[in-house]
């Protein structure tokens, strides 16, 4: 038997995330010790390993669940002894066109929507208290309890961005400092990092370079549309902040991209990318440039204006740019 904080560091899920999905999905039931804390059995720690390799692999939470609890019950991946950390991956369901083409956005694991506003509002408030104590704990434990219960694309949308902009109000505000700003935004950028590099398995389709203008740095909400792109089937090229515009055009060259995608945050970031936009449309005429943020619409004609939600965004440029199925 385990305890809860063995359970996590064998299969790579926070405690706050094994906590939720036990809570939320079913998919253990641990025993309980005189103490009153939580003992994980060998199929405990099985099952939420094959749980955290689908949510991996770009499974909702609801949909990784069911499938864990099935795979189980039909005895697909037992073993004749206790699950070992390395258990290969199960294989990844196949997905029809027409879901890949949404982006895979269909909601919060089936909860009321009553729980899921509680929640939300909760969850938002607890993110900005986190931030205002400098408590990274606390910032990480909101972050794994929110991505654990819908999917990456709906969170992002949902969730994510809104409760970004409560955090820049309060310390507009001055409820927060610059120092608890900065710490949401690292432990943020550092979320997406980490779904950027669990997807890199999906994206085998159309290459696509992401990134911002020379001078340009609000760039969470561009690595979220990064990551959802990945997702739905393209091979994404995250360059980053700041890129100089020798180097789009290098990058596209190099990469024989079919699309680019530039986000336009802040009024000042407006001249900058559209500098780039008109060097690579005279380069590639037909080349996608897809341009997101929220000063999207300066940019002028020969842009695909991707709107202000990932998973929406993804949907144009899935329509623009053929994703193979």
């Amino acid at each position: 038997m385990f305890t809860i904080k063995r359970a996590a560091e064998m299969t790579g899920i926070s405690v706050a995330t094994l906590r939720a999905w036990e809570r939320r999905y079913g998919v253990v039931h641990p025993q309980r010790s005189d103490g009153g804390y939580r003992l994980y059995s060998d199929g405990d720690v099985r099952a939420l390993a094959i749980m955290n390799s689908l949510v991996n692999e770009g499974w909702s939470a609801k949909e990784a669940a069911a499938e864990t609890l099935a795979r189980l019950s039909n005895d697909t991946l037992t073993t004749d002894g206790p699950w070992e950390p390395g258990l290969p991956s199960p294989p990844r369901r196949a997905e029809a066109p027409d879901q890949m083409a949404s982006a895979r956005v269909d909601g919060y694991a089936g909860l009321p929507a009553s729980t899921v506003f509680t929640s939300f509002t909760e969850d938002t408030e607890a993110f900005v208290d986190a931030a205002r104590r400098l408590d990274v704990n606390a910032i990480t434990a909101v972050l794994d309890s929110r991505f654990a219960v819908g999917r990456f694309e709906t969170v992002v949308d949902d969730w994510l961005m809104p409760a970004l902009q409560r955090v820049g109000e309060a310390w507009a505000d001055g409820r927060i400092s610059v120092a608890g700003e900065h710490l949401v935004s690292y432990a943020v950028q550092g979320r997406l990092s980490a779904a950027y590099e669990a997807a890199s398995n999906l994206g085998s389709g159309p290459v696509v370079i992401v990134g911002l203008a020379p001078g340009a740095h609000h760039e969470l909400g561009l690595l979220a549309f990064a990551v959802a792109a990945r997702r739905s089937g393209f091979a994404t090229v995250y360059v980053g902040a700041d890129l100089p515009a020798d180097d789009w055009v290098g990058a596209v060259t190099t990469r024989g991209a079919a699309a680019v995608v530039m986000a336009v945050p802040r009024e000042i970031d407006i001249a900058a990318t559209g500098v780039i936009a008109d060097r690579l449309r005279a380069a590639y005429p037909r080349l996608v440039i897809g341009i997101g943020g929220r000063q999207q619409g300066a940019i002028g004609s020969g842009c695909v204006h991707l709107g202000h939600g990932i998973g929406s965004a993804v949907t144009e440029l899935v329509r623009r740019v053929r994703v193979p199925a």
